[in-house]
């Protein structure tokens, strides 16, 4: 059987079986980039949920798969085609309220 290799998100180096990350700088590293990101991602995306037809007009949500395709085209070439966004799982983990319906209890 072959042993189970935990690699670091960012580097690729390995790591501990209860982080996703091998030292500070990588998952800050990590974090940074996503911050990067999110901020290009967030602007479009606010226009998308509330100013819709003007969004629509421009194309709104092709960019933002455009960005993500992009995006994910860097990790392939830059880092191994590792991920490099967090699981869904523990992000819904971390805000259970983006689970819950609005007006119910």
């Amino acid at each position: 059987m072959k042993k189970r290799v935990h690699a670091c998100l960012e580097c690729g180096e390995p790591r501990s079986a209860k982080g996703e990350f091998c030292s500070t700088d990588c998952r800050t590293g990590f974090n940074n980039r996503r911050k990067a990101r999110g901020a290009e991602l967030h602007d479009l995306y606010m226009a998308h949920r509330f100013d819709r037809a003007n969004a629509q007009a421009l194309g709104v949500l092709q960019a933002m798969n455009r960005l993500a395709s992009v995006w994910r085209e860097e990790d392939k070439a830059r880092r191994a085609g590792r991920r490099s966004w967090r699981t869904t799982r523990d992000v819904l983990a971390e805000r259970p309220y983006l689970r819950s319906i609005r007006g119910q209890a």
